[in-house]
């Protein structure tokens, strides 16, 4: 017989579990940017203008940021280079009429004749330090097995993407690329714009949910060419700095507090090592859970278990 009360009692949990949300926000301003979603708009426009178009229009729900706290969102410049097999595209704020302030930057390499890899790093003015996004696919493959005729079992992975298919990257590294840098600056804006007052971080966050699903956060750079072209490059705001420098703090003291557990390692989640170098240009297939049958334990004849 099912208990009504015991029912009752468990829709919360089960609404809990599927809630979406995090538990709150970092307090940082790049909560007010996606990062997947300047990827994006990134991946599907060849002309940087437009690039730079689509990440300041409100539909496409990318750019909330609001970084000199004059109650409007803020327009975000585009700016980019070439340097060899390196490519930086840079996205900027102008504060003021006196400062910039950058808020990420995508960073590209050619690793072959026709395969190339991109990351975009959150600026650590805006993010937690280290905020790096990426593009991955997933794949089935069989996991290793020990001795003995039991079936392989089927594992996920998560594999980097040669984003050489991505429309703007094989212009990036033609000979018809020139350094670009946008137009627009404070007080100059498109005749198009319109700024917007900035969502509430909680009805922004959910609406972006659509642009997580086939980029992940990664802990270490792969574009280390690209990286170091852009370092010199990189502009701040004194402003900015001072404005957020006790919601880093604060971040930084929770972060510490609530650091998560890594004894859990990839091999007990029932998932595989991600591959560094391996590439793919397919586009990821979400596939049911991996079925992991357990191997029996063998007893050796005239022996114990």
């Amino acid at each position: 017989m099912r208990h009504p009360l015991l029912l009752a009692s468990l829709i919360p949990m089960v609404l809990s579990a599927q809630d979406p949300l995090p538990t709150d926000s970092t307090g940082l301003p790049g909560d007010h940017f996606s990062l997947q979603g300047a990827l994006e708009l990134f991946k599907d426009n060849i002309e940087l203008e437009v690039f730079e178009k689509v990440l300041n229009m409100e539909d496409n729900e990318v750019n909330n940021l609001d970084l000199n706290n004059d109650g409007q969102v803020d327009y975000v410049r585009v700016e980019a280079l070439r340097e060899g097999d390196a490519v930086v595209v840079t996205l900027r704020v102008p504060v003021s009429a006196t400062e910039d302030q950058d808020v990420a930057v995508i960073e590209i390499e050619k690793v072959g004749p026709d395969s190339a890899i991109l990351q975009i790093r959150g600026d650590e003015d805006l993010y937690p330090e280290g905020t790096i996004v990426e593009p991955f696919a997933e794949v089935e493959g069989a996991a290793k097995e020990g001795k003995g005729p039991s079936a392989p079992a089927l594992v996920h992975m998560q594999v980097v993407v040669n984003v050489w298919g991505w429309r703007p990257v094989p212009f990036c590294f033609s000979p018809r690329f020139s350094p670009f840098s946008s137009e627009w600056a404070w007080g100059n804006y498109p005749p198009w714009w319109r700024p917007w007052r900035p969502h509430p971080w909680r009805i922004w966050w959910s609406r972006g949910i659509h642009y997580r699903t086939w980029y992940r956060p990664w802990p270490h750079c792969r574009v280390v060419h690209a990286h170091a072209l852009y370092i010199p490059r990189r502009v701040r705001s004194t402003t900015v700095q001072v404005r957020y420098r006790d919601a880093h703090l604060h971040h930084a003291k929770t972060r510490t507090a609530l650091a998560p557990d890594h004894s859990r390692t990839l091999m007990n989640t029932g998932q595989a090592k991600p591959a560094k170098t391996r590439l793919t240009s397919k586009p990821g297939v979400r596939t049911a859970p991996p079925r992991v049958s357990p191997k029996p334990a063998r007893t050796p004849k005239g022996g114990k278990k």
